[in-house]
């Protein structure tokens, strides 16, 4: 029997998550400038939704100025919105994932070119961002720390959350590309749902891949560590293979749904549940079957063998 699309509410709430946790910028300015944006520059441009989207792009710049920090938040997600409204118009075959990269990629050489003509505008940025992890850890870590009814157990966490903070710092560039990614992921699916009251726009993770050729970045970002090119070069490459991980990492997870046969809310309950039971099995296995797929296609495999699955 052929199933029903769902409304998607997983994958949403999802991707939502994780613009929060992964975000080191404001994940509700990376959620709802790009939607302002697709509600007034998209069809079908209705009077109400059009409204909407001038409200949402009013409201996320009241109040004053504070600093440099303030700017940027609203200006990547403004530009990442822009060239994301482009690429729906100019590529209106591809898929969201395809114009989502296309966006963020363009987005990050357009923020390269701004903060290359500042002073220090890159050291600046990296500076600022880090600050704001720190801090955020250390907040947290003050708060485990004062629980003295936990014992030694309170005070290990906290130290866990400085270990991790460090971590967060050296790649927060890949985590605020995944935060981007997910928050368009939310804006497109809230667009499209009031717009055009489309069901499903992302489809099911079983249905997650991207173009084969990104494989390349993966090596890229190997070279780069493993090469002795200098301190530089290992951040980029440890920035980029954290993105790309991430996005082998779904691919896998996507694959391993299909090989299961777990279908609907199942397949989101079923990796999350894997994830934190099992997690550095699942991660490393997912990792390992979505950089496989890039080559067999995993899944049209198991359609072929099983078509009436």
């Amino acid at each position: 029997m052929e199933q029903k699309p769902g409304r998607g509410w997983g994958v949403v709430a999802g991707l939502a998550m994780a613009a929060m946790v992964f975000s080191v910028l404001s994940p509700g300015l990376l959620i709802f400038l790009p939607l302002s944006l697709m509600l007034v520059a998209l069809p079908p441009r209705r009077p109400g939704l059009v409204a909407l989207g001038a409200i949402l792009a009013g409201a996320a710049f009241t109040g004053a100025a504070r600093d440099a920090l303030w700017y940027f938040e609203r200006g990547w997600a403004l530009v990442l919105g822009a060239w994301f409204v482009f690429f729906v118009v100019a590529w209106p075959s591809a898929r969201f994932i395809s114009r989502a990269l296309a966006a963020l990629a363009a987005a990050a050489a357009s923020a390269a070119l701004v903060l290359a003509r500042l002073p220090s505008g890159w050291r600046n940025l990296d500076w600022t961002l880090s600050r704001r992890v720190r801090d955020a850890a250390a907040d947290a870590a003050s708060v485990w720390a004062g629980a003295t009814s936990l014992g030694d157990w309170a005070a290990q966490v906290a130290g866990s959350l400085y270990r991790v903070a460090e971590i967060q710092v050296i790649i927060q560039p890949a985590l605020a590309a995944l935060a981007s990614m997910a928050a368009l992921g939310v804006a497109w699916w809230a667009y499209r749902r009031l717009s055009v009251r489309d069901r499903a726009p992302l489809g099911s993770l079983r249905e997650f891949r991207f173009r084969d050729d990104l494989i390349w970045v993966l090596i890229v970002g190997i070279l780069l560590v493993v090469l002795p090119l200098g301190e530089s070069a290992v951040r980029a490459g440890s920035n980029l293979l954290a993105f790309m991980g991430a996005l082998y990492m779904l691919r896998g997870v996507a694959v391993l749904l299909v090989l299961l046969g777990v279908h609907g809310a199942g397949g989101a309950i079923v990796a999350a549940v894997a994830l934190f039971l099992l997690y550095p099995v699942v991660l490393t296995a997912s990792v390992v079957l979505g950089v496989t797929d890039t080559w067999f296609d995993l899944r049209a495999r198991r359609s072929a063998v099983r078509p009436g699955s």
